[in-house]
């Protein structure tokens, strides 16, 4: 048997602080590919590989409009601190 890579997973949280639904896509190696569509004031918890990439998309009179292009490790758990203190709070 051969051996491969396995990417190092990390958890992130996305909140939705926006008052229009946004679509969230999250893109990494080997054909990585996490979609989740997430309603105004919404959380999104999610594992994806470090070096994956995320768009938020959000919807307009004319379609899917891209918003945000980020780093994964942008929105890692241990950077959100706060809004999962606020969960918790709630």
């Amino acid at each position: 048997m051969g051996s491969f890579w396995v990417p190092h997973m990390i958890e992130c949280v996305y909140r939705n602080d926006t008052d229009r639904m946004v679509i969230v896509k999250c893109v990494g190696d080997d054909n990585f590919y996490r979609e989740k569509v997430v309603l105004p004031t919404e959380m999104f918890w999610f594992e994806a590989p470090e070096q994956a990439r995320l768009e938020i998309w959000k919807m307009s009179v004319s379609g899917q409009m891209l918003h945000v292009r980020a780093d994964v490790s942008e929105y890692a758990m241990n950077q959100n601190e706060a809004a999962t203190e606020t969960l918790w709070a709630c």
